[in-house]
């Protein structure tokens, strides 16, 4: 099975994670989906890197915010700090057009990856695009700190998550099995919340 994992068992991993693919590129092991949460929508590049006999898997959030001029200097400190607060996805700035993204490449010792070690590290990323991206405007436009503004986008996807998943299990309890929905992105996020506080982080 180690040698056979590739794009289908990536296209089986999403699909199971309810999460809809919008391209293929099975020549360059490419997938691309786009996931949304209650702010906006943003893209999210799958795919495999080989070089030599190591593969490594690699999830990239392009265009995930922007960096100007204006308080440059106090967005790229911001981004900094964060990487140093998460564990999975490291925040890169393309220098030339300001563009931010989030990467994570995550080396297949084995070659081959579980479902449920894929669906932790993809809740993951998707989960620090839910925590962080109103971090430029509370700087810029709200003039926060670089701590203040952190710590305000941590704090309001936390009571965020746990109101959400207060208002699920209510409902779960009014709903029978077959009116159930889909799976969708914010019961994921709000899983890997549990999880990640579950561990004490």
């Amino acid at each position: 099975m180690s040698h056979s994992f590739g794009i289908p068992q990536l296209i089986d991993y999403l699909n199971r994670m309810g999460l809809k693919i919008t391209r293929i590129d099975e020549q360059q092991e490419l997938l691309e989906m786009v996931f949304h949460g209650e702010h906006g929508q943003w893209r999210l590049i799958v795919g495999l890197q080989r070089r030599d006999d190591l593969r490594k898997l690699m999830l990239v959030v392009p265009h995930f915010m922007r960096v100007s001029q204006r308080k440059r200097l106090e967005c790229l400190e911001a981004l900094m700090a964060v990487n140093y607060r998460i564990a999975i996805g490291k925040f890169g700035v393309d220098l030339e057009d300001g563009e931010v993204r989030l990467e994570e490449t995550i080396p297949l010792a084995t070659h081959y990856l579980s479902f449920e070690q894929f669906q932790l590290a993809v809740g993951a990323i998707m989960q620090t695009v839910g925590i962080y991206h109103s971090l430029f405007p509370r700087i810029i436009q709200q003039n926060q700190p670089i701590l203040e503004a952190i710590q305000g986008c941590e704090r309001e996807f936390f009571q965020s998550s746990q109101e959400s998943t207060d208002t699920e299990q209510y409902a779960s309890q009014q709903t029978t099995t077959e009116e159930l929905p889909d799976l969708n992105v914010e019961d994921i996020l709000a899983e890997v919340t549990r999880i990640l506080e579950s561990q004490g982080k």
